[in-house]
């Protein structure tokens, strides 16, 4: 069994390549673990609103609007397509209106999907609705999917692996 005795430079433990190392660890590591941060941050946020629906109270309604708005944007953009869906529920002995399809709606360039929402939720048609317990003039007539949380994964690897690499970095080889 041989030990290497040879006692290491100083010079040598602090070299430029050392110096180099630990700064290109620290900035490719620190950039994948803010970029993941990031993207787990807003997967979780989309989770925590599709699951705090499910909370929400079960309300009938009856849809008292429903047709495709075209909307365009911007002055030269193609047009972009949305369900204009509008409903009555009754909450604690109140009457309200409610807009919202899903808790967050958006505009899409097809406008068969948007068709699809409308002929889901035609005028006169009794579904029932979620409503928010808290403010009861938000409602909603889907619940949002929790897909992101599926795939909350592949952005965690990049924040696992910029870890890895800034501790390698800063580490340097042994």
């Amino acid at each position: 069994m041989s030990h290497d005795t040879t006692p290491r430079s100083p010079a040598r433990e602090h070299s430029p390549s050392r110096f180099a190392s630990a700064v290109g660890g620290l900035l490719l590591g620190g950039s994948l673990v803010a970029a993941g941060g990031f993207f787990v941050f807003a997967l979780w946020s989309g989770f925590q609103k599709a699951k705090a629906t499910r909370s929400w109270q079960e309300t009938p309604c009856e849809v008292v609007r429903s047709e495709v708005v075209e909307e365009q944007p911007v002055h030269h953009a193609p047009p972009a397509y949305r369900a204009a869906i509008e409903y009555r529920y009754t909450h604690g002995g109140v009457e309200f209106m409610g807009v919202g399809i899903k808790q967050v709606d958006g505009r899409t360039s097809h406008r068969k999907k948007a068709e699809a929402l409308v002929a889901e939720f035609p005028v006169g048609a009794r579904p029932n609705c979620w409503v928010d317990p808290a403010d009861p003039g938000r409602a909603i007539l889907k619940h949002s999917s929790y897909a992101p949380l599926y795939s909350i994964w592949f952005p965690a690897l990049f924040v696992v692996g910029g870890l890895g690499i800034t501790w390698r970095g800063l580490r340097g080889r042994r």
